[in-house]
């Protein structure tokens, strides 16, 4: 392990929502900012996930954070199970209590 995953946010196993920078559109609406609505990671904003893997070294020296969307109950249509995000695209999520 590196000195960078120690000092991240997250660890593997914690809960996390997709939180993608925000912006106003060309309308005046308020949404994901316009600079990353065509990327793949927009189309999970709002999607709650578990990190699975981390990768400190990622391109640019950026940490990674893998996140597996599987049996979180995300209702947020994905279009696969499991993506790599940045750290300032992802927030905690405390666990919910089941019933």
């Amino acid at each position: 392990m590196t000195d960078s995953v120690h000092k991240s946010r997250f660890d593997v196993g914690d809960a996390v929502e997709v939180y993608m920078p925000r912006g106003h559109n060309k309308r005046g609406v308020w949404g994901v900012s316009v600079l990353y609505t065509t990327s793949p990671e927009a189309k999970f904003d709002g999607a709650v996930g578990k990190i699975v893997e981390i990768n400190p070294r990622g391109p640019y020296t950026i940490p990674l954070y893998l996140v597996d969307f599987r049996d979180s109950g995300t209702r947020v249509a994905i279009p696969w199970q499991t993506q790599w995000f940045r750290e300032e695209w992802l927030r905690p999520v405390k666990e919910r209590a089941r019933a």
